[in-house]
């Protein structure tokens, strides 16, 4: 499998720390100054410490649409592999945002691009484009298609964060509502090919920590099989009790390495995301940071 390209487009909606803290300053203006102060000084600390500076978000007054701008990254993405829409047998939307629970999103983007082909959704959370490139792969490696679309629209911060996440001023919900307000907006389309060598995925999963990250829907009490309050913010909007996700990742991804990988040195790069300092500081070694 080979990645032939990636289109991206960011919408221009900028929003900046000192942007979040003055919507924030202005909606609570009936709050104790001293609590808004005191949460604003929490608030602004932890995205500096995070190296959170910019978010980009649709500018809906502009008539920006997430469809839109999955449509234009497409097209990017189609030029720049010199592919033909005609060409892709498949279509897979992976994306966090979408309107609908049914349809498959990717029937709406398949349908707006005038092409006919397979098309399904893979949801995965921020898994869900390598879950669908090691779909794809395995599609690959049995022939059943030659070039496959896999479309990513992040597109929720109206749908599941402004304006209700700006309301409020505890400084204890920073604990678990913090990583929203690092959240922007994006889409991509990456163009696979079935040329090159198969790919080899490993993953190791850890649902023990379901509660740590979760965006709650309207019923979900009779799908948790829990009786832990996912809805800490309420229906709809994003609890990430990000400090301790980052722990358990971080404790996750060191054993998985050390097991899978007992030759690391053959690695040429690493790529890494962790968000948590504190975490940070545990490195045992440095090998996660270099490349070989």
């Amino acid at each position: 499998m080979r990645i032939e390209s990636i289109g991206v487009r960011i919408p221009s909606r900028k929003i900046t720390n000192a942007d979040t803290l003055a919507a924030i300053t202005e909606l609570n203006a009936s709050s104790p100054p001293e609590q808004v102060h005191r949460y604003l000084r929490g608030l602004g600390f932890l995205l500096e410490r995070c190296g959170s500076r910019t978010r980009y978000i649709r500018n809906r007054e502009a008539g920006e649409t997430a469809h839109e701008l999955i449509l234009e990254a497409c097209a990017q993405a189609l030029e720049e592999a010199h592919v033909e829409p005609d060409e892709i047998g498949l279509l897979i939307y992976c994306g966090v945002g979408r309107g609908f629970l049914e349809p498959a999103t990717a029937y709406f983007v398949t349908r707006s691009l005038g092409i006919s082909c397979e098309c399904f959704d893979v949801l995965d959370a921020c898994m869900s484009w390598v879950r669908s490139l090691q779909l794809a792969s395995h599609l690959f490696v049995g022939r059943t298609y030659r070039k496959i679309l896999v479309v990513n629209g992040e597109f929720s911060v109206y749908e599941h964060g402004y304006p209700e996440l700006l309301y409020g001023v505890d400084a204890e919900r920073l604990r678990y509502t913090f990583p929203a307000f690092t959240i922007g907006e994006a889409a991509t389309a990456t163009v696979l090919s079935d040329a090159g060598k198969p790919w080899r995925f490993r993953f190791r999963s850890h649902p023990e920590h379901v509660a740590l990250c979760a965006l709650p829907l309207a019923g979900h009490a009779d799908f948790a099989g829990s009786g832990r309050d996912f809805a800490l913010n309420g229906v709809g909007q994003l609890v990430s009790f990000g400090q301790d996700l980052s722990c358990a990742a971080f404790e996750g991804i060191v054993d998985f390495i050390e097991s899978e990988y007992p030759d690391r040195n053959s690695i040429d790069w690493w790529f890494h995301t962790l968000s948590a300092p504190k975490c940070a500081g545990r490195l045992s070694s440095d090998w996660i940071y270099t490349a070989a």
